[in-house]
């Protein structure tokens, strides 16, 4: 499932991202998005974050699991399609094979979202060598 639409930036610890909300988007019900659906948002930024750094280095993409939502906030009750919104990924903590990120997601000026998840590399967690 794809849910972002376009890269804004990608420096050495963050991932900006943007997209609007579609009719077709798995998680719109009657067309509105529960806020929860957001985590899997945050997540696709970290991955295209954990993308684009192994591409900067000249290695192959990576496959990452969420293993925990540490922190959820929502400062609405839904989203709507047709909302545009930005979503943000920090890396805060880690290394190679397990990594803590602050996110957000953002709609016009108001920050909508904020999330702690930890991600996992898939390979390095089986304990196979990349």
């Amino acid at each position: 499932m794809l849910l972002i639409d376009d890269i804004v930036d990608v420096s050495t610890d963050r991932a900006i991202c943007s997209t609007t909300i579609r009719p077709d988007c798995v998680f719109a019900i009657e067309g509105q998005v529960h806020p929860s659906a957001m985590i899997e948002f945050v997540a696709q930024a970290c991955a295209i974050w954990a993308g684009v750094t192994s591409a900067r280095e000249g290695k192959p993409p990576r496959l990452g699991f969420i293993v925990s939502c540490r922190e959820a906030a929502f400062s609405v009750n839904s989203f709507h399609v047709g909302d545009e919104l930005t979503i943000a990924a920090t890396k805060i903590l880690g290394e190679d094979q397990l990594a803590s990120f602050d996110g957000t997601v953002t709609r016009g000026d108001q920050i909508c979202v904020t999330i702690q998840l930890s991600v996992v590399d898939a390979e390095l967690a089986g304990g196979q060598p990349s």
